[in-house]
């Protein structure tokens, strides 16, 4: 069971955005996108959450091309966070997690040790009746996780979680639960693509990591095979030292 792109390209305005990208993510597996500013990684987030359409290439979910699949079909296989999410109605966030219920006919679907099991996941169960917009910025990002969790929650193996920057506004602490997050997401069968700015926490939690530079793939493969000095010199435009931790991990230290 696989989420590929074969050969994609996506042109906007007369402007490449992303050329030539193939990628497959499978069942069970974790995939962390890199890049600098402007790589092209939201768009990439884009196109497989169909709210892009290749300009070139095809993409196709467990063999079947995405244009024959319905939106309200898809929704049912593949969860996605994208970069930024708008919400100004005084919903609780219960109510916010919730909608991720909305292709399955709505809340009324929702168990309620299913709600509790998302929310004690996120630390959110004692903000659950909170008003969202009232939250801080990363009480809001983790609420908005859960939302993407209750979507597929209950049939996790086999489908596929889509993150843009899921630890944007979180805290150390917070970061590392959603790093446990998406790991636990893969043993349990799941798809994970996440776009992270940070690499050495790509790198942590990614079976395979994507490099992309202005819309091109620089690499791809083992985090300790693609990020190689002259590979990160080359995408960041700084120059990195890669140190051993005592663990057997790696860690990227960047100086001018």
């Amino acid at each position: 069971m696989t989420i590929c792109l074969s050969g994609c390209s996506l042109v906007q305005g007369g402007k490449v955005i992303l050329q030539d990208v193939s990628l497959q993510l499978a069942a069970g597996e974790v995939i962390s996108v890199v890049g600098p500013n402007g790589a092209g990684k939201s768009s990439l987030v884009a196109l497989v959450a169909a709210t892009s359409q290749p300009s070139s290439g095809q993409l196709s979910l467990d063999g079947r091309p995405y244009g024959s699949i319905s939106l309200a079909e898809r929704a049912t296989r593949v969860a996605v966070l994208p970069q930024q999410t708008s919400l100004e109605f005084p919903f609780s966030v219960a109510e916010v997690i919730q909608l991720g219920r909305i292709p399955h006919g709505g809340g009324r679907h929702l168990q309620s040790p299913m709600l509790a099991e998302i929310m004690d996941c996120l630390a959110l169960y004692d903000l659950r009746n909170r008003i969202y917009t009232s939250l801080s910025g990363g009480e809001k990002q983790r609420t908005q996780i859960a939302r993407v969790l209750c979507q597929l929650w209950d049939r996790i193996a086999g489908s596929y979680f889509i993150f843009d920057e899921p630890t944007a506004a979180l805290d150390i602490g917070h970061q590392l639960v959603i790093l446990r997050l998406l790991r636990d997401l893969a043993d349990r069968g799941a798809g994970v693509l996440v776009v992270m700015h940070d690499i050495n926490l790509a790198a942590r939690c990614g079976d395979r990591l994507l490099l992309l530079k202005a819309g091109q793939v620089l690499g791809l493969g083992k985090p300790a095979e693609v990020l190689t000095a002259a590979r990160v010199t080359e995408a960041f435009g700084v120059m990195p030292q890669r140190l051993l931790l005592d663990d057997g991990s790696l860690q990227w230290v960047f100086v001018e």
